[in-house]
């Protein structure tokens, strides 16, 4: 998909729909952020309260808006409803609009909608819990394979990138601990990575790679002000999902500008 983006006028009707389906998918995507670590059901009962258990009313649960409405507080018991969650909607509308505008309204917008989403929950599960649930990589990984002849990828190029991705961390994991005596990077980084690949490509997959190793970098030198101390966890994790997103809408013309230096 990585070479295959092409900016395009978005129409303010499109750019309104796809602004309220990336709302929608970033609703979900709160209920994957918040039972997936906790091992419960995703698929039901119908979201609640975290703090009195009350199923939440249809025309509370509205996107955004619910929120507003209820003043950030639950109808019922009146908790503080976390900002997380119209902020986690806000960005799926933002990435709704942007992959529309981006690779436009088919398969190849809706491909990447489902990676930026997706995305998202990883970066949130993993920065608070340091673990990349398989349910959403795997889920991931399907989806990626399923739209890839019609996104501009190709199911050949999809697998290859798949494989490339997963390798390459494979091989950074285990010659992390040839050298530390410890892994580096756990399996939930190889599905990561190969969902990643399965939706960019090689060279996509790359990139992120890449990328995300350097916004770790940075992360952990402000973090201890130059001064990194050797066994410090690291949820990497959302600094590759950050970096897969940034390839994902502009990594495109890097790579295309990097391969014309080799050739």
């Amino acid at each position: 998909m990585l070479f295959h983006a092409a900016t395009a006028a978005l129409d303010p009707p499109l750019a309104v729909l796809a602004a309220v389906l990336g709302a929608c998918l970033g609703s979900f995507a709160n209920v994957l952020i918040y039972r997936l670590p906790r091992n419960l059901n995703w698929v039901g009962p119908r979201s609640f309260c975290p703090a009195c258990r009350h199923t939440v009313r249809w025309h509370d649960n509205v996107p955004v808006l619910g929120w507003l409405l209820l003043h950030g507080r639950c109808r019922d018991c009146g908790a503080s409803i976390d900002p997380r969650y119209p902020l986690i909607e806000l960005a799926g509308a933002a990435s709704g609009v942007l992959a529309v505008w981006r690779f436009g309204p088919g398969a190849a917008g809706l491909a990447a909608l489902l990676l930026l989403v997706i995305l998202l929950a990883v970066a949130c599960i993993d920065w608070r819990h340091m673990i990349i649930p398989h349910t959403l990589t795997l889920g991931g990984i399907l989806w990626g394979l399923l739209l890839a002849p019609w996104s501009g990828q190709g199911l050949g190029a999809a697998l290859l990138g798949g494989l490339a991705g997963a390798g390459a961390v494979v091989i950074l994991a285990y010659g992390y601990r040839l050298v530390r005596g410890q892994i580096g990077m756990g399996g939930g980084d190889v599905m990561l990575m190969a969902m990643v690949g399965v939706f960019l490509g090689v060279w996509g997959a790359a990139l992120a790679l890449v990328g995300g190793a350097l916004l770790g970098t940075l992360f952990v030198l402000v973090r201890h002000r130059g001064r990194p101390p050797g066994t410090a966890r690291l949820p990497f994790g959302t600094f590759l999902a950050a970096a897969a997103g940034l390839a994902l809408l502009g990594g495109g013309p890097l790579v295309r500008w990097y391969l014309g230096l080799l050739s």
